[in-house]
Order: structure tokens, then sequence, then C-alpha cells
């Protein structure tokens, strides 16, 4: 075989073994996207099947979804211990979790939901996690929560809304 020929062949085959590299991590990254997303538009507390108690009609619902074996989410809810009492009317906790025996500390106006079954219908792909969950029961903004410091921000986020929402 001509030297060449050898080295263009070698040549496509690098072309398009970069080519399928680059495919495949495209296809990895635009999963991930997806995944940071869904949960996005589900309606979760209001009317029929999909009525889950996460959201509260005519209430802003900031729910916070953590679990048993969880190290951060002591943080998260320190957080939500916090700020629950100075939450205006019409903002709310929910706390929902998989562990039917949780007892955290938490005020007696944060809702604390222990339904294995509803843990599993709030389908973001990461604990601890916080949606935002409209009037209307659907579910409007979701974050992972690495620390306790993004409860604060939710907050004031849909704080702002509701502000922006009343002009």
């Amino acid at each position: 075989m001509d030297p060449i020929t050898a080295a263009v062949v070698i040549l496509f085959v690098l072309v398009a073994l970069t080519f399928a590299a680059g495919a495949g991590l495209y296809r990895r990254v635009r999963e991930l996207e997806l995944a940071t997303y869904k949960g996005v538009g589900i309606r979760v507390a209001a009317g029929g099947e999909e009525r889950t108690g996460i959201g509260r009609p005519g209430q802003t619902t900031i729910a916070v979804k953590v679990n048993r074996r969880c190290p951060i989410c002591e943080d998260v809810l320190l957080a939500v211990g916090k700020l629950a009492a100075d939450l205006p009317e019409g903002v709310g906790f929910t706390v929902v979790s998989d562990d039917p025996g949780f007892d955290k500390e938490l005020p007696e106006s944060v809702q604390v939901i222990r339904d294995p079954q509803v843990w599993r219908s709030i389908t973001v792909p990461y604990v601890p996690a916080v949606l935002v969950v409209d009037e209307q029961g659907f579910v409007v903004h979701t974050t992972p929560a690495g620390s306790g410091e993004i409860v604060p921000e939710t907050v004031e986020r849909v704080l702002a809304r509701r502000k922006e929402a009343k002009l």
C-alpha cells in the first residue's frame, strides 16, 4: 500500500472516531439537560389522579424533597425551619420524605408528607431537591439543593415572582 493512501485511511478512521465520540458526548449532555428540567410543568396539586398534596390550592408552595440517607438534607431542613415563620400569607413549605418515620423538628406551618409513593412521584433526578409549585398546582421551578443556602434563594425568587405578578 502506498504511504499516502495509508495516511489518508488512518486520518479518515481518526476523524470518524472523533466524530462518533463527539456525537456520544453531545447525546449525554442533552440527556443531562433534559434530566435537569424533568418535573417542571407537572401538575401535582390540583384535581384528579395527579393530586398528591404537595401543593395547596391558591398558595405557592416551596416543596423540599429529602430522603433518610442524606447528610445535606439536615442543612436544608434547618433553613426551612428558620424561614417558615417569616413567609407571607399565600406561601408555604412542604417537606416530602421517603421515610415514614420522619421525625425532624419543623414548625407547625410546614406541611410534612411521609409517603414513599408521593416521594417517588416527584421525578427530579436529584435529592435533596427544591421545587416551586404555583397556585394552580404546576411545578414551575426545580433545583438541586447542594446546601441550605438554596432555600433562602428560592424564597427570594418566589417572593419576587409574586410581587411582579401583583403589579
